[in-house]
């Protein structure tokens, strides 16, 4: 047994009173005289014991009267679960993500949250300390509120582009308070964002209630994502802009336009059909201008759920490609030839093995190794590391070789070794022309033309996974690519030597090259997501540590920068929550564009069932994690039936009446 006003108990210190008047009896005697009293004792002795058996009844009903009715008051209940652990910290959790603004049977799934959170406030003690969470984590709701205070926060709580997991609510929680709490969940549950493995983090001293708030069965179209597949954009070249959408539900979409706006202009738009649940790529083809960056926006039109209805995206303007290339001996003619004479698109440097400058390196797109027999330690972790952070290595073989030495060179590199060597001429007959290398190289029949020769290559094992870019008409790898982290290594298995092979004065040299080199630009990304990083890049160099603002209408903030690995991120410290293009500026002058989204990891809008919770918690023997659900208007009293189980106050203040009747009755009709 377990009471909900425990306090109240000291009322029970009232039974004495009864017990007082009953103990010590304060009329006063008036004296009678009588010739005779025997027959006046007679009537004394039978009246005397009547009058004590009604004093002693009516002291039982006091007691029992007042007994009961400071149980009523008390509450007296008996839990439905044996962890029920009473407290007064209450904190409530309301899910205000932008799935929260679906629309139910009874409204907004948000405003329901928010009437079930008043619900549960009403169900406690007005002593009891009140918590509210929400996706925000705002400052403002680590102070505790009354019952009566709690309803101007629940007002203010708005729609947020931010989202939490369970565990980081959790978290949240104890961070708090980490005493003895209850915890309620109101969520509508989506089985893209929540993940209840998380609830076996839960603490003993938490019992955690979770309320789904289920949403109508409607359609959502979301854009999911946007790219463009080269990395190098140039006047000559037509943009391919690459688009995602979904359709997330059980309804087919037809006839769907897909805008798309070009620095504020409409610049194409496209009809699109979609089956429920399939998801389809879409493309737009366009040119512009390549002198300033490229502001986008791709638009549909689609209700209820409205925040996956636009996508902003900036591509911009090209730099430099850095290319360094690092020479055992000489350097080499036909590299120098290529890259060395368009000075507007590559910034092209040799060195020898012996003169490195590692800071330079890390700062490369794409660095080659042009007859390098070994590495030192330095220059392998220098190597490794602008393959993680997306940069590209070409490996040319050395003419006079060293088999051993240069095994071990490649096994550093994570690259197939050298099996046999071989001098025989062939042809360099088979090209990989669905590779994006080559994907824009040839017009028409690719049998047709002269192949470059060879009368050295080298054989390798092909134990680890690579691709071959060219292979020679005995299928023997030429050139092959290799995917590394964020990073590409490619590996020629004959060198760039015009006795040994006639590649580098054939037509296929320049396209192969140029490719490889456009291909390992590490370009910004179009946009970034609203709470998946808390940084951006931009192609500005901030050289002399400006202090820069980012900021749009209605928001400036000063990001701070951290340069790593050669790179400049510009951390924002969450402070981005709308999305749309933002300005990043120097002394007012706009510098670069960035463009910011809202997470689409909500638009999948398929929620967990009650059923499929239940059977989580039963399954994984979770006794203090219990689910509520029910409709609005029976939501307070299954509140108050979980909370507190079978009550006992209503028979107590029935029986307190009772036994207050039974004293009138006995007072009124037995007499003395």
């Amino acid at each position: 047994m377990r009471y909900q006003n425990p306090q109240l108990l000291y009322f029970l210190f009232a039974i004495a009173i009864p017990i007082l008047i009953h103990l010590f009896n304060f009329r006063k005697h008036k004296t009678i005289y009588f010739s005779s009293i025997r027959f006046l004792k007679e009537i004394k002795e039978d009246k005397r014991k009547r009058s004590n058996l009604k004093n002693l009844l009516i002291l039982l009903s006091r007691i029992l009267a007042i007994f009961f009715l400071v149980m009523a008051f008390a509450k007296p209940f008996i839990p439905l679960n044996k962890e029920h652990k009473p407290t007064k910290n209450i904190f409530i959790y309301i899910d205000n993500s932008f799935s929260m603004d679906a629309e139910s049977g009874n409204g907004r799934l948000l405003d329901i949250a928010k009437k079930r959170t008043r619900s549960i406030s009403e169900s406690y003690p007005s002593e009891s300390n009140f918590y509210i969470i929400t996706n925000d984590f705002l400052s403002i709701h680590n102070n505790n509120y009354n019952a009566n205070d709690i309803g101007k926060q629940i007002d203010n709580i708005q729609s947020s582009s931010i989202l939490k997991s369970i565990s980081e609510i959790l978290n949240r929680q104890q961070t708090v308070v980490d005493d003895n709490s209850h915890l309620y969940i109101i969520s509508d549950m989506q089985k893209s964002t929540i993940k209840l493995d998380e609830l076996n983090q839960i603490d003993s001293s938490i019992t955690l209630f979770l309320i789904p708030v289920i949403a109508q069965q409607q359609s959502n179209l979301s854009i999911d994502s946007a790219w463009i597949n080269s990395p190098l954009l140039t006047t000559e070249k037509e943009i391919e802009l690459f688009v995602n959408l979904s359709n997330n539900s059980e309804i087919d979409i037809k006839k769907k336009v897909v805008f798309l706006n070009i620095n504020g202009k409409p610049k194409s738009q496209q009809s699109v059909n979609l089956k429920a649940n399939e998801r389809k790529k879409i493309e737009f083809n366009f040119t512009t201008a390549l002198n300033t960056d490229i502001i986008g926006k791709i638009i549909i039109n689609d209700s209820p759920i409205a925040f996956d209805n636009k996508l902003y995206f900036t591509i911009k303007r090209n730099e430099k490609i850095n290319i360094f290339c690092l020479n055992q001996e000489g350097e080499n003619k036909a590299l120098n030839t290529l890259f060395l004479e368009d000075t507007t698109l590559f910034y092209y440097q040799n060195f020898n093995l012996t003169n490195i400058n590692y800071n330079s390196i890390i700062k490369q797109d794409l660095v080659i190794l042009n007859q390098i027999q070994e590495l030192s330690s330095g220059l392998l972790n220098t190597l490794n590391k602008i393959i993680t952070i997306g940069g590209s290595i070409l490996v040319i073989p050395p003419s006079i070789i060293d088999v051993k030495r240069y095994n071990h060179l490649l096994k550093q590199l994570g690259l197939n070794t050298i099996t046999t060597i071989n001098n025989e001429e062939v042809e360099i007959s088979n090209i990989n022309i669905e590779h994006p290398i080559f994907k824009s190289v040839f017009e028409g029949r690719v049998d047709e033309i002269n192949y470059p020769t060879a009368t050295q290559y080298f054989a390798i094992n092909n134990s680890k996974n690579n691709t071959p870019l060219l292979s020679f008409e005995n299928k023997k790898v030429f050139l092959s690519i290799y995917k590394k982290e964020k990073g590409l290594v490619y590996q020629l298995n004959s060198p760039l030597d015009n006795d040994l092979n006639n590649f580098s004065k054939h037509a296929l040299f320049v396209p192969t090259l140029l490719n490889i080199a456009t291909q390992s630009v590490r370009s910004n990304n179009l946009y970034n997501n609203i709470g998946s990083k808390n940084y951006f890049t931009s192609n500005y160099k901030n050289n002399k540590k400006e202090l820069l603002h980012l900021k749009n209408a209605t928001v400036d903030i000063i990001p701070t920068t951290k340069t790593s690995e050669g790179r400049t991120y510009y951390f924002i410290h969450n402070q981005i929550t709308k999305n749309g293009i933002y300005n990043l500026t120097n002394n007012s002058e706009t510098i670069d564009a960035i463009a910011f989204n809202y997470n689409t990891n909500e638009s999948n809008i398929d929620p967990l069932s009650t059923e499929e919770i239940r059977d989580w918690i039963a399954k994984n023997n979770l006794s203090n994690v219990h689910v509520i659900f029910s409709s609005l208007e029976k939501f307070k009293q299954v509140l108050n039936h979980q909370q507190n189980g079978k009550g006992f106050w209503k028979i107590a203040l029935i029986l307190s009446l009772l036994f207050f009747a039974t004293e009138i009755l006995l007072i009124k009709l037995i007499k003395s």
